[in-house]
């Protein structure tokens, strides 16, 4: 258990350093974004938009409508907008903004970007947008001065936030000069050509330009710090989409100018300017010819307008995604390692390590998803790969040290454990003590009768069949039972219960699968008969007590075994049967643990050669289930008979065993208790009988 923890800690820690680098070179990044993508696609509430921002929307129905009507291609002269910034000035919005870039003067006539200014300096809330660049442009005239009105202090911006620009692309100034406010609109996609992330602040001949999101945002909301607001790690703020295009509301700008004009002739408007009071209004193109549109997470087509709307919406109410600091992210993934490898390598069965791989899974899944509900980014793909690695590398690993364990464990065992028990041990390794343990056991020692006539009589051709049809019964019924096969030694099999597996009921099992035994060879005797011409007959003698059991031997040869006294006497016990013409004996302990559920009957108080304190041996006859009235009725006569006879009242102990019947132990006792009769033990007999062989 130890080397496995070890060994799972190891691979988790190699896992997050190889992780680690692959993090700092970017190798997730962008399966990063694609994950981050799909959990936008998932989650994102298009009911969380703000409802007070509106978009006007220069789609391809309005061009279509001028060209045909009016014969007005694009662009469309400057009063077009003109009429727009004054219906919303009617209307009362808060805010306007045009995502136009009038970088050249109108083409129509010379009143018509004047008109435009004077419409803009009435409502004194128009915003219009400037492309910075990252090149330098080759008609580069400079920055136009009335730029410098729109700056932001340098102290009010950390040096991670800014973004270098090298030129720009800005409103004319007859129009830079009426103005509200301005701000940079263009900004580049992730390597992936998708937009998530934008910069709020760009440095440009010495001068801090804000994006226009946040300058229109300072309007609306108020100035406030952007060292507040949270960035990711390159110092961009990551956007948050609500959903996918159209989310925002938004109205045809054809019908936003047929509706002025209704207004100035005194009609009642298409659409009335009432509905947009105190909105945001942001006017952009969503037409394909127009070019504005982008690829986002949620769209591969989503209009430019809609991007600067959300950032607007997020600026104003703080509705932030905060990007997880580097070193937490690292340590979650040092966690996820180290978790997954320590876990697996404790693991051994294959179902429980797909569910443990399921839960590893599932922790940076829930992670990433709890942090998107919360408001925040924390990385999936590489904890996720953290956890994939580290579970694939000590598995793998498993296979190997525990494929070979396993390997060993089925080589050594295979001759004397049933499938079922092998699998057990396979299962849970640790059950197994390699080399020797002290433990209780229930040993079983049988025995052909007359083997050696019978081995005279056949050719070795019939001797190998007829043993290896008896041994094979016998020891299937052994195994089915979980019993562990010692050896064979000729006809004799020894084996044993509770090793290497514990089985609390050890003793009951062994005395079940040796009357099992026994009915088998009932059964079997006359194929025996006929086939070899010998029908057999075995002694089994049961008993249970401590025992060394474990793999004895060399180093290149060894056998699982038992040893001890508590083997001895089984054996013999089984020699006993000889002489009280029993099929099988068991000793006193395997009585005490049987006595409940199998019918006994006590044979003999006895010493073994070799053993100076006596043991009380007994016959087993059957379940109790089986336990008929007069079976229970001799068995009473038979004790009772036993007990006249071990109170030195023989002539009573002579009528009772001749009332048990004729059998070999009633005849047994008949002829001791005439013996002593005739000749009286001394005065302290306990009635113990001395074997005087093995």
């Amino acid at each position: 258990m130890k080397n496995k923890k070890i060994r799972g800690w190891a691979v988790g820690g190699v896992v997050f350093l190889f992780t680690l680098i692959l993090l700092q070179l970017g190798a997730f990044q962008t399966l990063e974004w694609k994950t981050w993508d799909l959990r936008l696609q998932l989650l994102a509430k298009p009911i969380q938009a703000s409802e007070d921002i509106v978009i006007f929307l220069i789609d391809q129905e309005s061009l279509d409508v001028y060209q045909s009507e009016q014969g007005l291609s694009w662009p469309w002269p400057r009063q077009m907008y003109s009429a727009i910034v004054r219906y919303c000035l009617r209307a009362g919005v808060k805010a306007l903004f045009i995502d136009l870039i009038f970088s050249e003067s109108s083409v129509y006539y010379a009143e018509d970007d004047q008109d435009l200014a004077e419409s803009m300096s009435e409502a004194g809330n128009v915003f219009l947008p400037l492309f910075l660049h990252q090149h330098q442009k080759e008609t580069d005239r400079g920055l136009p001065p009335a730029l410098k009105a729109f700056a932001m202090p340098e102290s009010s911006v950390p040096e991670r936030a800014l973004s270098r620009a090298k030129s720009a692309t800005v409103p004319i100034d007859t129009l830079l000069t009426a103005v509200k406010g301005t701000g940079n609109v263009q900004f580049s996609q992730d390597s992936d050509g998708v937009f998530r992330r934008i910069p709020l602040a760009h440095e440009l001949d010495g001068l801090i330009l804000p994006a226009l999101p946040l300058s229109l945002s300072e309007y609306v909301r108020g100035p406030f710090p952007v060292e507040r607001i949270p960035l990711d790690r390159s110092g961009k703020m990551i956007i948050r989409y609500h959903g996918p295009s159209g989310t925002y509301e938004s109205y045809s700008i054809a019908a936003i100018i047929n509706s002025f004009a209704q207004l100035e002739s005194g009609l009642t408007p298409q659409i009335s300017p009432l509905e947009f009071k105190d909105k945001i209004i942001l006017v952009g193109g969503s037409a394909p010819g127009l070019l504005d549109l982008r690829p986002t997470p949620l769209s591969a087509l989503y209009p430019g307008v809609e991007i600067q709307a959300t950032v607007i919406d997020n600026l104003i109410h703080g509705d932030f995604i905060r990007v997880i600091p580097e070193w937490i992210i690292i340590l979650y993934i040092l966690i996820l390692a180290l978790l997954t490898g320590w876990g697996t390598s404790l693991i051994s069965r294959v179902w429980k390590a797909v569910v443990f791989a399921l839960i590893c899974v599932v922790l940076p899944l829930a992670g990433a998803v709890i942090c998107f509900l919360a408001g925040s980014w924390v990385d999936l793909v590489a904890p996720l790969f953290s956890v994939l690695l580290s579970f694939t590398a000590a598995s793998l690993l498993n296979y190997s040290f525990e494929g070979r364990q396993k390997r060993f464990i089925k080589s050594a065992f295979r001759h004397y454990l049933s499938p079922e028990v092998i699998d057990r041990v396979l299962a849970d390794p640790s059950q197994l003590c390699l080399g020797g343990e002290s433990r209780e056991i229930t040993a079983f020692f049988s025995d052909v009768a007359g083997f050696t006539s019978v081995s005279e009589s056949l050719s070795p051709e019939d001797l190998v069949k007829l043993l290896n049809e008896y041994l094979s019964e016998m020891t299937d019924i052994i195994l089915d039972s979980r019993g562990t096969l010692d050896k064979y030694e000729g006809d004799a099999i020894i084996a044993f219960w509770n090793a290497p597996l514990d089985l609390p009921d050890h003793a009951l099992r062994a005395c079940r699968s040796a009357l099992q035994c026994q009915k088998r060879l009932r059964e079997l005797r006359p194929h025996l008969q006929k086939t070899y011409g010998h029908g057999l007959t075995a002694r089994i003698g049961l008993n249970s007590g401590p025992a060394v059991v474990g793999n004895m031997g060399s180093r290149r040869r060894f056998d699982y075994t038992a040893m001890g006294d508590t083997m001895n006497l089984a054996s013999r016990l089984e020699g006993a049967c000889k002489q009280y013409q029993i099929p099988i004996l068991i000793g006193e302990n395997t009585f005490v643990h049987i006595k409940d559920d199998i019918v006994t009957r006590e044979v003999d108080l006895i010493r073994v050669v070799g053993k100076a304190q006596p043991v009380r041996v007994y016959e087993i006859l059957g379940d109790q289930s089986e336990l008929s009235t007069a079976l229970q009725e001799d068995l009473e006569n038979f004790h009772q008979a036993l007990k006249m006879y071990r109170g030195r009242r023989w002539d009573e102990a002579i009528g009772l065993f001749r009332k048990s019947g004729e059998t070999p132990l009633a005849r047994l006792y008949i002829e001791r208790s005439q013996a002593l009769k005739n000749s009286p033990p001394a005065e302290g007999w306990t009635g113990v009988f001395d074997l005087k062989q093995k």
